[in-house]
């Protein structure tokens, strides 16, 4: 008995390190080339005046993460399903969409009342069955894009620094990561245009660390793939409709309360988190 346990707990570190080390060299693969490809589009070519090169260079960009994870996710032998590509439950579908909209809607109903924004103008959407199409392939659409990104950070590296670190410290430098490697587009004030320093190493690293912890808690032990992008997609969806149908009054204030609410989603859904994580470790015990 005790031999068994002797070699299982050998399995488990040779496990560790090896996912240690395969998480490290994607995470410095995928920032490096990201950024490469990222500040030389952005630095070279007027992604302002052209929608053609901006659509290119952002979709060059999104789809980084997933490529490479595929490539070194076939190279290590693994198939689709070492991608978390697995069904999810419904439930979690139908969380990682009704969460991003209650918090997105409370985000910009504070703004929105306190005179930071202008109140959403849906006309310019169009009648109600373009609203609704729009909104509804709009969605689908983002779902499809976010992918991009998603089989990179949750399909290959999630479970790596879950292994390697834990799973509630593990998610932290998930979230950590994803939002640094964001910096391209965001030291060219992407979201806040008058104050990009802080977008791209407060409000990024926030907001991605806010995402990582709500998919893993909504995923949590069935890390779906289809969970994260849904979630993804929910998030970026819902906050450029509402962006597209309002005006900012107070640039100052529009990005403070963004970063308030990251913060608020972190403290709130990182200690439900925690909560799950303890009472998995009871019952191994």
């Amino acid at each position: 008995m005790s031999l068994n346990i002797m070699n299982t707990t050998i399995q488990t570190k040779t496990k560790q390190k090896s996912d240690l080390k395969k998480s490290l060299n994607y995470i410095l693969l995928v920032l490096i080339v990201s950024w490469a490809i990222g500040f030389t589009i952005y630095n070279l070519l007027d992604t302002s005046t052209s929608i053609i090169i901006r659509a290119v260079s952002e979709l060059s960009l999104a789809i980084m993460p997933a490529l490479l994870a595929i490539i070194i996710n076939k190279r290590e032998g693994g198939n689709w399903k070492s991608l978390n590509f697995f069904k999810s439950s419904v439930k979690g579908i139908f969380l990682a969409i009704l969460i991003p909209l209650v918090y997105v809607s409370i985000d910009f109903f504070i703004q929105i009342s306190l005179g930071f924004r202008t109140s959403p103008d849906w006309s310019i959407l169009g009648t109600f069955p373009k609203n609704a199409a729009l909104l509804l392939f709009g969605y689908l659409a983002m779902t499809i894009l976010v992918m991009g990104e998603e089989i990179g950070w949750r399909g290959y590296l999630q479970d790596k620094l879950f292994n390697s670190y834990g799973k509630f410290k593990g998610v932290f430098i998930l979230g950590f990561v994803w939002g640094i490697w964001h910096l391209p587009a965001a030291l060219q004030g992407y979201n806040f245009q008058h104050y990009p320093y802080i977008e791209a190493f407060i409000t990024y690293p926030l907001i991605c660390i806010a995402s990582s912890i709500i998919i893993a808690y909504i995923g949590f032990n069935k890390h779906s793939i289809f969970i994260a992008a849904f979630f993804h997609a929910a998030n970026n969806h819902f906050k450029v409709t509402v962006l597209s149908t309002t005006e900012v009054i107070d640039n100052f204030n529009f990005m403070l309360i963004s970063n308030f609410v990251c913060i608020d989603l972190i403290l709130i859904f990182g200690f439900l988190y925690w909560k799950k994580i303890k009472k998995q470790e009871r019952l191994e015990k």
